[in-house]
């Protein structure tokens, strides 16, 4: 490589309109920095179908609203400069293998790279590659947040493998006392639970591929969640391999679980050391997201960018065009279940819960400061990472016909937002300075 190379990341991008046609500078400057980078990536948390075709069907389970975009949201994505995107996350599957499979499709048309479901495991896994200008980026995508038939299986012997998502499973870790209490609550709700030595597996009846894991560690304070060596092995098989194919290797995890001995602002124990284990065999750059706190801090570890989620860059989930009748039996508010429409579900989410939940503190987006960042990663021609710089967003909020379109934060906003940042990234040692509107971080 002869050049700097720069990478542009952000997180969620819940995209269900055109925006090619808006005119409004403020988002207009958001695409110029996509398009300038040499490589753009995003989290594609949404499906692309048109609600028929063969398994399009609502699934039982959802990750929440059944997300879908229509086709052309692909081609919209392209348009605004981005080239690769992860699709591992808990809507993956939300209209079933035909619904993923359109995905596929629509990303393949507009030229869009994809990452993190397949038609096996290994094709989940397998890292998908964007040749930018001078350089080739690769993108690993997984997630730990998940319904747990989406997850895809590997290939055996003599039976083919499942479609679906490349998994980051984790288990607890526990205390005495906490192995006691589930113990005793797992025989009172009547759950199938085997024990093997310090290990116990707790399902429903019947579901015994439905695992919550417990591992008893007398050395733990409280609970600690690890992820699951398994996964964790078979995601950094693929870093390797990246590694040698590329030159610069992304890695994405989308991630609702928290710290649970905090809020929503902080990840999950398991996140961090699965992050670090992912730079040390090789990735430069590790993405994680959707926390919708709205973000979290930026940890630099070995001269490599963690970013604990950048916060949600477009979120148009108020404008799914249908609904599954599923999606109103779960929502409190919805009056008529039989004849609701899907503005009648809106309208309704929108004032669910109508109090914040008891778990997590505050819920989604209870953080002081709401936004997002556009982060634009620098490397020298080395492919050492040279600086940082966060371009400050907000979402529009009103009216819901334009809810969740990005924009390039106002000078008052867009400092909060940095140095809010700034104080979520200092427990990691990060140092952010505030310059010309964005936000620097110098290596």
């Amino acid at each position: 490589m002869s050049k700097d190379f720069t990478l542009a990341v952000t997180g969620d991008a819940i995209l269900t309109r055109r925006v090619s046609n808006v005119t409004d500078e403020r988002f207009l400057n958001l695409v110029k920095i996509l398009r300038e980078t040499d490589v753009s990536y995003t989290h594609l948390e949404t499906l692309i179908h048109d609600y028929k075709g063969p398994e399009v069907y609502p699934a039982a389970e959802a990750g929440g609203a059944w997300q879908r975009a229509p086709k052309f949201c692909a081609e919209e994505l392209k348009w605004m400069g981005f080239d690769i995107v992860s699709t591992a996350h808990n809507h993956s599957l939300d209209y079933s293998y035909g619904g993923m499979f359109q995905t596929w499709e629509a990303c393949d048309k507009a030229g869009l790279s994809h990452a993190g479901t397949g038609m096996n495991l290994g094709e989940a896994r397998a890292p998908a590659y964007f040749d930018g200008d001078g350089a080739r980026a690769a993108l690993i995508s997984t997630t730990g947040s998940f319904t747990g038939w989406a997850r895809a299986g590997e290939v055996s012997r003599d039976v083919i493998g499942r479609p679906g998502l490349n998994p980051l499973r984790y288990y607890y870790k526990v205390d005495t006392e906490t192995w006691n209490q589930v113990t005793d609550l797992g025989v009172k709700l009547g759950m199938w639970m085997s024990k093997m030595d310090d290990e116990m597996h707790l399902s429903p009846p019947g579901c015994h591929n439905t695992n919550h894991i417990f591992v008893h560690d007398p050395s733990v304070e409280g609970v600690t969640t690890v992820a699951l060596e398994e996964d964790v092995q078979g995601n950094l098989a693929s870093v390797r391999d990246a590694k040698r194919q590329a030159d610069y290797v992304i890695v994405h995890v989308h991630a609702h679980e928290w710290n649970h001995r905090s809020d929503l602002s902080e990840s999950a124990d398991f996140l961090r050391p699965f992050a670090h284990r992912c730079i040390d065999d090789g990735a430069d750059v590790f993405v994680a997201e959707g926390s919708h706190a709205p973000f979290r801090g930026i940890e630099i570890y070995n001269g490599k960018p963690i970013f604990h989620d950048p916060g949600d860059f477009i979120l148009m989930s108020r404008n799914i065009a249908r609904l599954p009748s599923d999606f109103f039996w779960r929502i409190p508010e919805v009056k008529d279940r039989w004849q609701a429409t899907t503005a009648d579900g809106m309208d309704a989410l929108d004032s669910y819960p109508p109090k914040p939940p008891f778990n997590p503190p505050g819920g989604f987006f209870a953080q002081k400061v709401i936004g997002a960042t556009i982060p634009v990663c620098t490397f020298d021609s080395e492919g050492a990472l040279k600086e940082i710089k966060l371009h400050p967003c907000s979402l529009i909020k009103a009216p819901r016909s334009q809810r969740g379109l990005p924009l390039q934060a106002d000078p008052e906003t867009g400092k909060k937002i940095i140095e809010f940042i700034a104080e979520l990234s200092e427990p990691y040692g990060t140092k952010i300075e505030y310059e010309d509107g964005v936000g620097i971080i110098r290596l």
